[in-house]
């Protein structure tokens, strides 16, 4: 394969995975994105490949052509909250249906060996080998190509294990021990536009379609965000419950729950917004109700504050005497303007 079709590869595959492409975790929020992208731009920046010298495995035109084509394109869909999960939730549904198809088998190492870790050992070792892949990612084309879709199929793997209601197993064949040279022959299962060879078919063993049926992903979305709650990760307990909203879109409890994920990042708007929803949903609501009297918000709208009135001081006698005087004067005064308009 030529490199301008690598090259045309992974430019595909910035609508697909930009985490793998800027070498991420598919947890990691603004901050990290932020830097990573500078570290990135840093490396691949004129000064840094001339002081290379002979040694250098990158020419400036096609680093600028991969910041520009590559890098950047990734970072803007990174960067924002709403468009990481819109990515999220479609890898996901994407890892789905590759499991059920039987078409999720890693051919490089670490995806291999991601899918026998046990699972209090899944994030770490996950987080560890991503770390070791990225730091080579941007020495050469040869590394980024190979590297970037090494990290795509680390990140399905990854998910598939995240993923309750998705039973990964070998095949009775085994699984592949050694990495797949990428080739035009080896499809991906990413996307029809992105056909990888390292990322030719990532893990296998799907559930029977009638027991599909049997399986409660709300559920299972739900306990998941109540550990992330817990566990004070905010950020991962939206995405379960955005899931699970997609599902049971008119359930109380998920609307209070996502309302309390946002309430504890200071996104009040979002938060009022799935608390009032909760209390159309079931206006007795205990939580939904408890948070709503925090923010201030009814069904309707927020509780408009009333005009604060000035304490005068006055106990209710001085204050009728006060009236009363003021009154007296008013009538005075409208007297005297009346003799000076029948003078005139």
């Amino acid at each position: 394969m030529s490199e301008a079709e690598q090259f045309t590869e992974l430019v595909n595959l910035v609508e697909v995975d930009p985490f793998a492409l800027i070498g991420i975790s598919l947890s990691a929020d603004e901050k990290r994105i932020a830097k990573r992208y500078r570290q990135i731009a840093k490396g691949l920046h004129p000064d840094a490949l001339a002081s290379n010298g002979a040694s250098g495995k990158m020419s400036e035109d096609l680093a600028a052509k991969i910041i520009a084509r590559i890098v950047n394109p990734s970072y803007q869909k990174l960067k924002h909250e709403q468009s990481r999960q819109e990515i999220l939730s479609t890898v996901r549904l994407q890892v789905r249906q590759l499991v059920r198809n039987e078409k999720l088998v890693p051919t490089f190492p670490n995806a291999q060996a991601l899918i026998r870790v046990s699972d209090e050992n899944v994030d770490t070792f996950y987080e560890q080998a991503l770390t070791q892949i990225a730091e080579h990612q941007f020495q050469s084309w040869e590394g980024l190509y190979t590297h970037s879709l090494e990290i795509a199929q680390l990140n399905l793997v990854f998910l598939s294990r995240k993923l309750e209601d998705l039973v990964i197993r070998p095949k009775r064949a085994g699984l592949i021990s050694t990495p797949v040279t990428p080739t035009a022959a080896n499809p991906s299962p990413i996307s029809a536009k992105t056909q990888q060879a390292g990322t030719s078919e990532v893990v296998s063993g799907a559930l029977p379609k009638d027991a599909n049926a049997d399986i409660d992903y709300v559920g299972q979305h739900t306990r998941r965000a109540k550990t992330y709650l817990v566990k004070q990760n905010y950020a991962l307990a939206v995405q379960e419950l955005r899931e699970a909203l997609k599902l049971s879109p008119q359930d109380p409890e998920l609307h209070s729950l996502i309302g309390q994920a946002y309430y504890k990042q200071t996104l009040t708007g979002m938060a009022k917004s799935h608390f009032r929803q909760a209390l159309k949903l079931k206006p007795t609501h205990k939580v939904a109700l408890k948070y709503s009297e925090l923010l201030g918000i009814t069904q309707q709208g927020d509780i408009p504050k009333p005009p604060l009135k000035p304490d005068t001081g006055l106990s209710k006698q001085e204050k009728k005497d006060k009236k009363t005087s003021a009154g007296a004067k008013a009538g005075s005064k409208r007297a005297w303007f009346g003799k000076l308009r029948s003078r005139s």
